[in-house]
C-alpha cells in the first residue's frame, strides 16, 4: 500500500451567518453506528477554524443547540480522490475549547436520531402494509424512507404513538424487520437478511487490508481495517485468509466504528466492524 495523504472534510450549515467548509485542518472524528433507535453518532473535533467560525456554530449555554437545526456534513478520503459522505445530520451539541490557547478547537457532537425523537400525531392506517406505515411515519418526520431490500409484512391496523422513533420501532418489531437511521435516510430490511446485496472482502491481503487479526466478543468477531466507507450496518462481511480459520467466512455487521484524524501524527484512519454470525 503506497502512502497516501488524509483528508477530512467538514461542512457546516444553518447558522444565520451563513454555511461554510472546512479541509485541510488537523481534525479527528470517531464516528459509531449502530442498528434501531440508537443510530449514528459522531464525536468531532477541529483545530483551526476562526473564532467566528466556532461562535457561530457553538451552542447556546445552557441549552443544547438543537433548536437552532444547525447541520454538519463529515467526508473523508485521500488527498486528491473523491470524497466519502460518512454522515450528514443536525448538531446536537457544540463548544469552542480554548484551553489550550492560542491553539483553539472546535467540538462537535451529533446523534442523528434526536430530531426524530420529538413528538409526532399518533399514527394508524387500516389497511396498508407495514413498510408503506414506516414510510409514511418517516414523511411526517423529514426522513428519507429506503425499502430497497424489499422488506414487506402484512396488513397491520396497529395504532402507533409518541415519536417518530418510538412508532417506527413498534411497527418494525411487530413486522420483523430490522432498520437503521444513516444520516436523514431510515432503511428497513428482513429479518436475517441484508440492507442491500454488497459483501465486503477483508482480510490480511485486501484493499483496504485488515489490520492485526479478527478479535472475538460473545457473538461472533471485531474487525479492524484501514478506513473502508463500505462498512455498513445491515451489509455482509466475507473475512478471508485470515490465519484463524474459523474466523473465515461470511458474518453480519451489526455495528461500525470508523476512527480518523488528519495532520495528527500516528493518528487512527481505520473502520471497525462488530460481526455477528449469520442465522440460517
Amino acid at each position: 500500500m503506497s502512502f497516501a495523504e488524509r483528508v477530512l472534510k467538514f461542512t457546516f450549515s444553518g447558522a444565520k451567518s451563513g454555511s461554510f467548509s472546512a479541509a485541510g485542518l488537523r481534525a479527528a472524528a470517531n464516528i459509531q453506528s449502530y442498528p434501531g433507535r440508537a443510530g449514528t453518532t459522531a464525536q468531532v473535533k477541529i483545530w483551526g477554524l476562526t473564532l467566528d467560525q466556532m461562535n457561530a456554530y457553538s451552542s447556546v449555554i445552557p441549552a443544547l443547540v438543537a433548536a437552532e437545526q444547525f447541520n454538519l456534513v463529515i467526508e473523508a478520503g485521500d488527498l486528491g480522490q473523491p470524497l466519502t459522505q460518512l454522515l450528514n445530520g443536525p448538531i446536537l451539541r457544540s463548544f469552542i475549547d480554548l484551553s489550550g490557547a492560542p491553539d483553539s478547537a472546535f467540538i462537535v457532537t451529533m446523534i442523528n436520531t434526536f430530531l426524530a425523537a420529538t413528538p409526532i400525531a399518533s399514527q394508524s392506517h387500516p389497511g396498508i402494509t407495514a413498510q408503506d406505515r414506516i414510510a409514511s411515519i418517516c414523511a411526517a418526520a423529514g426522513l428519507t424512507f429506503d425499502n430497497s431490500a424489499g422488506a414487506t409484512a402484512p396488513q397491520n391496523n396497529q395504532t402507533t404513538y409518541g415519536s417518530a422513533i418510538d412508532q417506527i420501532a413498534r411497527i418494525a418489531t411487530a413486522a420483523k424487520f430490522e432498520w437503521k437511521i444513516n444520516g436523514k435516510t431510515l432503511s428497513i430490511w428482513p429479518k436475517n437478511g441484508s440492507v442491500d446485496d454488497v459483501v465486503i472482502d477483508v482480510g490480511p491481503n485486501t484493499d483496504p487490508k485488515m489490520v492485526g487479526y479478527p478479535g472475538y466478543w460473545e457473538a461472533g468477531l471485531i474487525v479492524t481495517s484501514l478506513f473502508n466507507q463500505q462498512v455498513q450496518i445491515g451489509r455482509k462481511m466475507n473475512v478471508v485468509d485470515s490465519s484463524i480459520p474459523k474466523a473465515n467466512g461470511r458474518w453480519q455487521i451489526i455495528q461500525a466504528q470508523s476512527e480518523l484524524t488528519t495532520m495528527l501524527p500516528k493518528g487512527p484512519w481505520f473502520t471497525t466492524a462488530i460481526l455477528a454470525a449469520i442465522n440460517p
